[in-house]
């Protein structure tokens, strides 16, 4: 990278810490949402079971769009962001509000089903940022950061991403670098936010699932009031750890990653 700019070479090192971080909270939070509605499917139908049983009217089936949960965009329609849900779990104080953490994934989806493009979703990703960190981030097509998102978000490995700077030196790649580290970095860690986030959600669910295994087929006196509070009980939990999960905690979760590894960090946020 040129001798007058040794911290080069840290800063694509670092560059590529950063993207390849990313890249590993985008297939979590992939798998976590596949996994989300899938358990989504089988407690609706579980809640509506149960409801019969007991003589009661089963509560309706709500469809919810995870990405304009955001409030990102309107102009997405698409089973990839659409999730079904009893109305039973969203009568619960912030399940609802939880649910807009999936939309990373749901917008690595969309790239994957041809519905998006690269730039686009990687856009998208990073309005996502602002609302939960409060740091505007800016994806220029053809910049490094736009490149390794777009790539992530296309479903190439890191490694195979072109940086676009190979052929660059001095400050050109200097200026460049440091652009790409100031935009993946909050964006890795809002990725890392919302995995943490909707984690929970998913645990709840699997805890709901557990419940109404048990009281399915039991014969039990069961009223509308009784079965709404065996699944808060379930929910509830997870959604007042959810209030624990902030940009700080998770900031702190993350540069201590980072000095588990020795990362050379200087750069990160100036």
């Amino acid at each position: 990278m040129g001798i007058f700019f040794p911290y080069n070479d840290k800063r694509k090192v670092r560059l590529l810490e950063l993207s390849t971080d990313t890249e590993h909270f985008f297939y979590d939070a992939t798998a976590d949402y596949q996994d989300f509605k899938k358990l989504c499917e089988v407690v609706n139908k579980q809640i509506v079971a149960v409801y019969n049983e007991a003589g009661l009217k089963a509560p309706d089936i709500k469809q919810v769009d995870v990405i304009k949960q955001t409030g990102i965009t309107n102009d997405i329609d698409s089973k990839d962001t659409s999730v079904e849900i009893a109305e039973i779990l969203l009568d619960i104080a912030s399940f609802a509000g939880t649910i807009k953490y999936f939309a990373p994934a749901a917008t690595k989806l969309l790239v994957r089903s041809g519905l998006m493009a690269e730039e686009t979703a990687a856009k998208v990703l990073a309005s996502f940022t602002v609302p939960f960190l409060g740091k505007e981030v800016e994806l220029t097509a053809g910049g490094v950061a736009g490149n390794l998102l777009g790539g992530i978000l296309g479903g190439i490995a890191v490694g195979s991403i072109e940086l676009g700077i190979d052929a660059i030196e001095g400050a050109i790649a200097k200026n460049k670098l440091r652009d790409g580290l100031h935009t993946l970095y909050p964006v890795r860690t809002s990725m890392r936010l919302s995995l943490d986030k909707s984690k929970g959600l998913l645990d709840s669910m699997r805890s709901v699932k557990t419940t109404l295994d048990a009281i399915t087929g039991a014969g039990l006196p069961l009223t509308d009031a009784v079965i709404q509070k065996l699944i808060n009980k379930d929910v509830q939990p997870a959604v007042e750890a959810d209030k624990n999960i902030t940009n700080a905690s998770v900031t702190v979760e993350l540069n201590n990653f980072d000095l588990s590894r020795t990362s050379w960090t200087a750069e990160d946020i100036h």
